[in-house]
């Protein structure tokens, strides 16, 4: 038998070490303490447009804004107990469309601070009517990062259980925020006029912060942020042409242009996320990245939105 040199040994141990610390499996997923209820509709004026919505719900006043009480004789659906939500969140996923859509919880499983939602889902056969379905199920209040929907074993949405900001805003849900990696996703749906106000918990905004304005038109969209406010806007008319202004201490400045460290891009996308001519059609939306020059001025921005002048 040859004997290897030192050296040579020596990095076949530690290659060999850093293999099967590689391999190590990391802590075992739990199981979670879960319940799906039934017995409610879907609001429609909760993302009407979507084809399917997946929201984590942590109080009452969310709750009821996405959901109802279907008032049905004899019906027997488990709905959630008074004052749920001292002690439980609800993860919902809605499918939409002409097709009545089944579900079948497989588990609720929580790895680190993600927790997983595993189902089925069972499609009718499509006919005239129109029906958004849900999918409502309660789990103990925790300290959750993510919820990860896995539906028939393919996961299509993960979305923020505890997003790094904080939203204020009258029109509970009409906006909501979507972690992907170092880009923060904001999307309005469901309020053709409105403003929230977001404030960053962390110590600097993502790399890169989006705006989907899920919307018609957009005749007005404004960032305020410290002594900055940056307007926006895409004419309904003369050819959907794209305007931006900054204004500063009350006063509008000048027409921007690319060179502006304050330019944004208002791109049109069509329900597909595909570039679109003109206004976005049925489904579609507007999007924007604010400008980084922008969010460094403060860890609050105020966001304002007008579909349509009345």
């Amino acid at each position: 038998m040859k004997h290897l040199p030192s050296t040579l040994l020596i990095l076949f141990l530690v290659l060999s070490g850093l293999t099967l610390a590689s391999e190590t499996p990391g802590p075992p997923a739990t199981a979670v303490a879960h319940q799906s209820h039934g017995g409610y509709f879907v609001s429609n004026q909760f993302e009407p447009e979507a084809p399917t919505s997946f929201v984590v719900l942590k109080d009452q006043a969310a709750f009821d804004q996405v959901f109802g009480v279907a008032m049905v004789m004899r019906d027997k659906s488990l709905r959630l107990p008074p004052n749920a939500f001292a002690e439980k969140w609800v993860v919902a996923a809605i499918h939409r469309g002409k097709a009545f859509v089944h579900y079948q919880v497989e588990s609720v499983l929580l790895e680190g601070k993600a927790l997983s939602l595993r189902y089925t889902t069972h499609f009718d056969a499509e006919g005239s009517a129109e029906f958004a379905c849900p999918l409502i199920v309660s789990v103990p209040k925790g300290d959750y990062a993510t919820v990860q929907f896995i539906e028939n074993g393919k996961e299509i949405k993960k979305v923020a259980a505890s997003a790094p900001f904080e939203i204020t805003t009258k029109e509970i849900g009409s906006l909501t925020t979507t972690l992907e990696g170092d880009r923060a996703i904001f999307s309005i749906k469901g309020a053709g006029i409105g403003n929230a106000s977001v404030r960053r918990v962390g110590n600097a905004w993502p790399k890169e912060v989006v705006v989907r304005a899920y919307l018609g038109g957009l005749e007005n969209f404004s960032v305020s942020i410290g002594g900055l406010r940056l307007s926006a806007s895409v004419l309904s008319h003369s050819g959907n042409k794209q305007l931006l202004h900054v204004w500063k201490d009350g006063k509008e400045g000048p027409t921007l242009d690319e060179k502006s460290p304050y330019w944004m891009e208002i791109h049109r996308l069509d329900s597909n996320g595909k570039p679109s001519e003109g206004l976005p059609p049925t489904g579609g939306w507007f999007e924007m990245t604010l400008p980084p020059a922008l969010l460094k001025e403060s860890d609050t921005i105020e966001l304002g939105w007008i579909d349509f002048y009345r």
